[in-house]
């Protein structure tokens, strides 16, 4: 439909300025010949209603397509597509805790969402109360010294959990042993290193509603790696659940964000509704 909309608006627009280019014509060689009578302009209509809020619709999407709101920097930050997981890590075969994680990770069954998309984290007895589950955003680069505001959609059921931002240097001994806090090569990115973690302050636990969790950070310019100043290079979105129990246990989460925030924006930013 909005197809159909921009192509009459197009052919409008089209007839209009060719009318107005002809009689401008007209009244060009009128004003520079005596011989010719003074053709008067076109009298000037009322507005029509319908084609202002046709023009209205049309620039405001013109407006967001050109990129007006904020890009969210997580490639797959709404688990869409064939593969909703892609963007997304789940195993982690260099994480001692973490190796079996991915079967705990989900698309979440539409009915028990209100047909959101969303990922589940289904921790199966003895998880939940040790290591939890928990699901990572592949990194992607990030800019050191930038502001950005990172958000999460989160229904935590069962459990509670913990959303952090963290920044990644490249590792200068890629030879060592890969833990939670350094990374092996992957996908044409160097061995990498943690540098950097802003935590969200946690959502309510044991909640049977959706709420929203965020905060604004600033990744630092450097930092100190191996003793020698390094530039942090790649940030990812991790959230973490878990509880005080040896039970079974699950909590949802929905539409991740992760935008850059212009140097002139507001130290603060209101969350958005989940």
């Amino acid at each position: 439909m909005l197809g159909a909309g921009k192509l009459d608006l197009d052919a409008c627009m089209l007839r209009h300025n060719q009318a107005s280019t002809r009689r401008q014509r007209r009244a060009t060689v009128a004003a520079n010949s005596s011989d010719l009578p003074v053709i008067m302009p076109h009298p000037v209509m009322p507005p029509n209603p319908f084609l202002a809020a046709a023009f209205a619709v049309f620039f405001l999407t013109a407006s967001l397509a050109c990129g007006g709101g904020p890009v969210n920097l997580l490639p797959n930050g709404g688990f869409e597509g064939k593969d909703p997981l892609h963007g997304w890590l789940k195993e982690f075969p260099d994480e001692e805790f973490y190796k079996d994680n991915g079967p705990y990770v989900k698309l979440a069954p539409a009915g028990e969402v209100g047909g959101r998309r969303a990922v589940l984290l289904d921790l199966p007895a003895g998880i939940a109360g040790n290591q939890g589950g928990k699901i990572e955003s592949v990194p992607v680069p990030v800019e050191p010294g930038a502001r950005y505001h990172i958000e999460v959609d989160c229904m935590t059921w069962d459990l509670s959990a913990k959303i952090h931002a963290e920044a990644w240097s490249r590792d200068p001994h890629p030879e060592q042993k890969r833990t939670i806090f350094r990374r092996a090569p992957a996908d044409g990115r160097p061995a990498l290193m943690m540098c950097f973690r802003a935590q969200v302050p946690s959502p309510p636990a044991g909640s049977k509603v959706w709420s929203s969790a965020g905060r604004d950070f600033t990744v630092p310019k450097t930092v100190v790696v191996a003793g020698k100043d390094q530039k942090p290079e790649y940030i990812s979105v991790k959230v973490v659940n878990y509880g005080a129990t040896m039970g079974p246990g699950k909590s949802y989460f929905a539409n991740f964000r992760l935008f850059r925030l212009d140097p002139e924006a507001a130290p603060a930013r209101p969350h958005t509704k989940p």
